[in-house]
C-alpha cells in the first residue's frame, strides 16, 4: 500500500509527523471555537448602547434595558450587567465593578484556547526539526552499515525524507502565529472599546468620539 510504504520511509520522523498532525486537530479545533465564539461580536458600540444609555440616566432603567434585551454581544451585556446593579442610572463604584466584572468574563472567554494556538506555534517548527535531525541520524547510520561504496542517491533520500517534518512543522506553525496574532489584536481592540464605553459613561465628555 503506497501509504504504508510512505509512512515507513519517513523511518524516525514518522512519529513526529504524528504528533504534528494531532497538533494541527487542536489547532483546528481552536480555530473553529474562535470562529463560533466572535460570530455577532462588534468592536464598537453598536448604536442602541447610547440610546440604552441616554435611558438609564434619565432613570428610565427598563426602557434602557429594553434596548440591550436579547444582545449578546459583549460591549451590551457588560453595559446591562452595570445597567443592573445601578438601576436609578446613578454611574458609581457599583456599575463600574459590575461592568467591569462582565467585560473581564468576555474576554476572557474570547481568549479561550489562543494561549494553546501560540503555543502550537512555537513549537511545531522545533519538532519538526527534531524529527528532521532524527531523520538524518537514520539516514548517516544506514550510510554507515552500508557496505561497499556510498550510494548517492540513497544518501539525498534520506536527507529529503528527513526535511518533510521540518516543511510539515512549517506548515503548521505559520498559520498558527498568524491567526493567533489577528485573533489577539482584536481581543485587544475590544479592551479599548470596553474602556471607551465604560468612560464615556462614568464620565460624559472625557472621551472625544470624532476621528
Amino acid at each position: 500500500m503506497p501509504f504504508v510504504n510512505n509512512w515507513t520511509a519517513l523511518g524516525a520522523g514518522a512519529p513526529v509527523i504524528a504528533l504534528l498532525l494531532g497538533l494541527s486537530v487542536v489547532a483546528t479545533a481552536i480555530v473553529l471555537l474562535q470562529l463560533w465564539q466572535w460570530r455577532g461580536v462588534r468592536l464598537r458600540p453598536p448604536v442602541w448602547v447610547d440610546a440604552a444609555v441616554t435611558d438609564w440616566k434619565k432613570g428610565e432603567s427598563p426602557d434602557a434595558r429594553a434596548h440591550l434585551a436579547g444582545q449578546q454581544d459583549p460591549l451590551s451585556m457588560a453595559l446591562l450587567s452595570g445597567m443592573a446593579a445601578s438601576p436609578r442610572g446613578e454611574p458609581g463604584e457599583a456599575f463600574r465593578e459590575a461592568f467591569e466584572r462582565q467585560g473581564t468574563a468576555s474576554l476572557l472567554q474570547l481568549r479561550y484556547g489562543l494561549r494553546t494556538l501560540e503555543v502550537i506555534g512555537q513549537l511545531a517548527p522545533l519538532i519538526g526539526l527534531f524529527g528532521t535531525v532524527l531523520g538524518m541520524i537514520d539516514a548517516f547510520q544506514a550510510l554507515e552499515a552500508a557496505q561497499g561504496p556510498v550510494d548517492p542517491g540513497a544518501l539525498s533520500g534520506g536527507i529529503w525524507t528527513a526535511l518533510i517534518t521540518t516543511a510539515a512543522g512549517l506548515a503548521l506553525a505559520i498559520p498558527c502565529v498568524l491567526i493567533f496574532n489577528l485573533l489577539e489584536q482584536r481581543v485587544v481592540r475590544l479592551a479599548h472599546a470596553m474602556d471607551e464605553l465604560l468612560s464615556r459613561t462614568l464620565y460624559p465628555g472625557a472621551v472625544d468620539d470624532t476621528p
